[in-house]
């Protein structure tokens, strides 16, 4: 057995060790390194001696995005400058950019990990790998780079946008992974279709999507329309980058949790207080295996619910949770009912719907490109599965903008 699937596959015994020895160690260091830290715990009464493994987790204070904006540049560093070997840049954000610096360590973790991803959507190094997330300051595409490059496969790293030219280098290099954010798939396949070629019969085997929520029934549209398996893959910058945290498994279940690197908690996103298993609420990470500056106990705004403690089918005894449903600011309250855009895709794509767009103000419209039949039968759906009645509006095709990273889909007046 290979270490990473030694990592992928570590009984639920050796997960706890380690899980326990690195908590304790990372706690510590981040005493000793992170006057951050130091000052945050003090201000809150902490006692790090009185916490005295994983399950005290949640005694300890909460680390926001705030903190991280006033950090800028480098004030939540455990590390010295000259131990900096590249920083990237979290995405979402507006105002003081958020930083996050890496040591050589911090980026040899961040391979490991998708290198764990890439062994359970079956990637080798007999694949074509075209990786379509910008490389820049917003890590996309990096991680997936480091991964493909150690496997020695071949990487087409391409980057964002053109897509014309990312539909010419699949077919001419015969790409079989594609790695994009969970939007883009469907903008490549219409492009594709203008240029004459059929989307399905383009080589891509398999898909790794992630960087904004995507609804199951978009999974399934996507698998239709390209002939392929997608999986999600999640990870914030904070964490570390894209495919950090976890991966789901063949049996897409749930996303699972990579315990012996990262501590994830449910809170209620209003109390701050840990939710019971299965109840939906705000993700919160604690990296145990980072080195410039890990996170304790860090709000992430993603949503989502532990599905299970146990082993899984496939082997693997990591926790699971559910895919990502949304992050907190994408909510919206309409007469007291509370819903994400990716409640609104799962209808919208069990249609066949590829682009749409919610407007949010005095009232809620939700517009998409599509047959005018169809009108009806989404606000009809809507009204039933989620509670409230928009109003809906039909456009015609090429009517709604394009992206090519992540898609924009709700608007606020």
């Amino acid at each position: 057995m290979t270490e990473v699937e030694k990592g992928i596959y570590l009984p639920r015994s050796k997960i706890e060790e380690i899980k326990r020895k690195r908590f304790r160690s990372i706690l510590k260091y981040v005493y000793d390194n992170s006057p951050f830290y130091r000052r945050l715990f003090k201000d809150n009464g902490i006692d790090i001696d009185s916490i005295k493994g994983p399950e005290d987790v949640s005694k300890l204070p909460l680390t926001t995005k705030q903190h991280l904006r006033d950090a800028y540049p480098l004030k939540m560093a455990c590390v010295p400058k000259d131990k900096i070997v590249r920083i990237q840049m979290s995405g979402g954000t507006t105002g003081q950019p958020v930083i996050i610096p890496y040591t050589r360590h911090d980026v040899e973790q961040w391979k490991e990990m998708l290198l764990r991803d890439f062994h359970l959507a079956g990637i080798t190094s007999k694949d074509v790998i075209q990786i379509t997330p910008a490389f820049g300051l917003w890590n996309g595409g990096f991680g997936f780079h480091f991964a493909a490059d150690a496997i020695n496969a071949f990487v087409i790293p391409i980057g964002a946008g053109n897509t014309r030219n990312q539909v010419r280098f699949m077919v001419d290099f015969g790409t079989t992974v594609l790695c994009a954010t969970a939007s883009y798939p469907l903008r490549i396949a219409e492009v594709a279709e203008e240029m004459g070629y059929s989307p399905a019969e383009l080589p891509v085997e398999k898909m790794l999507l992630g960087a904004e929520p995507w609804s199951e029934e978009m999974r399934r549209q996507i698998e239709k329309t390209f002939d392929c398996r997608a999986y999600d893959i999640p990870g914030l910058t904070e964490m570390g980058g894209v495919g950090t945290v976890g991966f789901e498994c063949p049996h897409r279940n749930g996303l699972h949790i990579w315990e012996d690197n990262y501590i994830v908690e449910i809170i209620d996103p209003e109390t701050g207080e840990v939710v019971e298993d299965g109840e939906e609420g705000e993700i919160v990470y604690t990296s145990l295996n980072r080195e410039a500056m890990p996170l304790i106990r860090y709000r992430s705004g993603e949503i989502s619910a532990v599905v299970s403690r146990e082993k899984c089918e496939c082997g693997i005894e990591h926790m699971t949770i559910k895919r990502i449903r949304g992050r907190t600011d994408d909510m919206v309250i309409y007469k007291g009912v509370k819903f994400y855009p990716s409640d609104v895709e799962q209808i919208l794509a069990s249609y066949g719907v590829r682009h749409y767009r919610i407007e949010v103000g005095n009232g809620i419209r939700v517009i998409f490109e599509g047959e005018n039949g169809l009108a009806g039968k989404v606000a009809k759906d809507i009204k039933e599965f989620l509670g409230f009645s928009p109003r809906v509006e039909v456009m015609q095709p090429g009517s709604l903008e394009r992206f090519e990273g992540k898609a924009k889909r709700l608007f606020r007046g």
